[in-house]
């Protein structure tokens, strides 16, 4: 039998900058969003632009630093630090001696932005590219002093011999109408500060995955020990990813051993508006994973002293980690959704309950597929399926309708989820027919966890689906009592970790 692959998600920190900006295209945000101002090269190449406007012709710079200090990064992003500047890069591609004319070349007429001009990607010249150096920054020079030659050259270099070469050589050829006099052409750029490098690591993978280093199995703890045999950002990045690789594995190795498990909680509830803002308020992206910030900040208030709490105090630092090993996840259940559930599949006594206990499947199957955990079934195995619209508004009689069914969950909600499995399976059969739904209580494989509603994915694998049916007191006129709002936010962390308790401790974690 072929091993399973570990599903568990890798930590990826782009080490430089190609993959940071693949990355963050892949994400559909910013690249500079991750980018943290460097002080002191800031304020050189602050000095820089200000001579270009001030005294008029270009200049050029290296930017000696450490491979991984982050030199291009920075400098690809300097339009988010300064007002009014364009960076455009002299493509590796492009032959040295082609330089001067891009350089001329490069001015857009009617842009008063200040140029600078990257030399992309030659952080480690060739013997060629530097023994042509003084001839090609002889036509520089003579195009810094025409017009439209006012630019900031700067090239990134990686080994100090070479700086000192480039540098030197553009002293040399035209001084001070050439490089600027207080550097004599060379910068020498240390990167973002050590004290930094946890939060630019944190603020990265949040921005790149949605989640931060300790999701990955990284504490700030742990990230200060590497910090000391860390000369550059990216040494710290390989280092941390490192560790949390093989955090990972350990975690796999206990995991591959029992089914694996994504608890998914459904919070069928009556008020859309309320349900929303919950649901949102404790979930990020459109995955609707659990927000581990949110259910962090009940374990660190010092009321809280349940059992399961005192548990999590004790493995904060993992919290985040065993969270996602297990995909917790929240999804509301718009009052619709449930009640075509119940009038489908329901018993004879929870019909009974509804003043309207019919209605018609395909309408069922409908509400079902339209709903956000339905799709996001769906998703879970590959399957496209259209964007989530959001709930539709819903008349005063469905909500009513809602209320009714969902007093029965206190004594007991096993026919609630049942009708609400066999709806699922029924929509499954016809858009998914692979996936097996098990709706009523039965251990998982090799485990003592019984979800409510299990849908087995293949090879051990499984959405374990724990509906809670909430209200949000309002009652209906003359039959049911106005009670409790149990669709808050307290109480639903409570129940996430709860069940996440039951869950972590079922899978030895």
């Amino acid at each position: 039998m072929t091993e399973r692959a570990n599903p568990l998600r890798r930590l990826e920190l782009p080490r430089r900058w190609e993959f940071l900006a693949e990355r963050a295209a892949k994400a559909e945000v910013d690249p500079s969003e991750v980018v943290e101002r460097v002080d002191d090269a800031a304020l050189r190449i602050d000095a820089l632009l200000r001579r270009t406007r001030d005294g008029g012709g270009g200049v050029i710079e290296v930017i000696y630093g450490l491979s991984g200090s982050g030199k291009t990064t920075f400098l690809q992003t300097l339009p988010r630090f300064f007002e009014g500047v364009r960076v455009v890069s002299f493509p590796k591609e492009s032959p040295l001696s082609d330089l001067p004319k891009f350089v001329k070349n490069g001015v857009i007429p009617g842009d008063d932005k200040s140029r600078i001009v990257l030399i992309d990607r030659r952080d480690n010249p060739t013997a060629a590219e530097l023994a042509m150096v003084e001839e090609v920054f002889g036509e520089l020079l003579n195009t810094f002093r025409e017009p439209g030659g006012d630019a900031v050259v700067l090239w990134p270099i990686t080994k100090p011999e070479s700086a000192d070469h480039i540098s030197t050589t553009a002293w040399s050829v035209g001084r001070d109408s050439m490089a600027d006099a207080d550097s004599s052409g060379q910068f020498h750029f240390k990167g973002i500060g050590k004290n930094r490098y946890f939060d630019l690591a944190d603020n990265t993978s949040r921005t790149l995955t949605g989640d931060g280093l300790e999701a990955f199995g990284i504490t700030r703890e742990a990230a200060v020990e590497v910090i000391p045999k860390c000369d550059t950002i990216s040494d710290f990045y390989s280092k941390v990813t490192a560790i949390s690789n093989q955090n990972r594995d350990e975690t796999w190795s206990i995991l591959k051993k029992k089914s694996v498990s994504h608890l998914w909680i459904v919070l069928p509830g009556d008020d859309v508006k309320i349900l929303n803002a919950t649901a949102d308020a404790l979930t990020q992206g459109i995955k609707s994973k659990i927000d581990i910030d949110k259910v962090g900040e009940m374990i660190d208030r010092p009321d809280q002293e349940a059992l399961y709490v005192a548990d999590w105090k004790s493995r904060r630092g993992q919290l985040a980690h065993l969270l996602r090993a297990i995909d917790v996840r929240l999804f509301g259940l718009p009052p619709n959704v449930s009640l075509a559930a119940v009038r489908s599949f329901g018993d004879d006594a929870l019909k009974a309950r509804l003043k309207q206990p019919a209605t018609n499947l395909e309408q069922s199957k409908q509400a079902m597929k339209s709903c956000r955990l339905y799709k996001s079934i769906l998703d879970q195995v590959g399957i496209e399926t259209s964007p989530y619209a959001g709930p539709r508004q819903l008349s005063k009689e469905t909500v009513d309708e809602f209320l009714r069914i969902q007093v029965a969950a206190s004594k007991d909600d096993k026919p609630l989820n049942k009708a609400l499995g066999q709806l699922i399976a029924v929509c499954l059969s016809e858009d998914a027919p692979s996936l097996k739904v098990i709706s009523e209580k039965k251990s998982l494989p090799g485990s003592s966890l019984q979800p409510d509603i299990q849908i087995e994915l293949g090879d051990g694998e499984y959405i374990c689906l724990e509906p809670t049916w909430r209200t949000s007191g309002v009652g209906v006129a003359g039959e049911i009592k106005q009670a409790q709002n149990t669709l808050s936010e307290a109480h639903l962390k409570k129940y996430v970790l709860e069940k996440a308790t039951q869950y972590v401790k079922d899978m030895g974690l």
